[in-house]
């Protein structure tokens, strides 16, 4: 399914796609999948490991989604939107007053790098479903 015409020259639209890629997902994974593992009698720790695993898997299967979707090879535009992603999220949490949340740069460099790579690897497995060989 090609939605673009084939190049493999680094694309921004590509990335914008991405990102809204990676929002729906986690939406999906979160609000379905979540509230279906996530009971009413579960500690507060498995609770948030859980929501933890969701949000890092968002990560792998949007850059799958986008392998897959995508024309030519696209590998570097889900990773530097998924680390654009992570900016946004840590961002946010410049405005909140609780301390536990509160924004450092190396919890955004050290979460933007690990979205990066689980997205960079997913969009390779994409690559390969469909035929191409990053």
């Amino acid at each position: 399914m090609i939605f673009f015409k084939r190049n493999n020259k680094f694309s921004f639209l590509w990335v914008i796609l991405s990102f809204i890629t990676f929002v729906f997902v986690e939406l999906f994974l979160g609000g379905f999948v979540g509230q279906v593992l996530i009971g009413k009698y579960i500690s507060i720790s498995l609770k948030l490991t859980i929501q933890a695993l969701l949000h890092l898997s968002s990560f792998f299967i949007g850059g799958v989604i986008i392998g897959i979707l995508s024309p030519g090879i696209r590998i570097w535009e889900p990773a530097i939107a998924a680390f654009l992603s992570v900016g946004i999220m840590f961002s946010i949490s410049m405005f909140t007053p609780y301390s536990y949340i509160s924004f450092s740069q190396e919890k955004m460099l050290i979460g933007g790098c690990i979205a990066f790579f689980l997205s960079r690897m997913g969009a390779r497995l994409g690559e390969r479903v469909v035929g191409n060989r990053p």
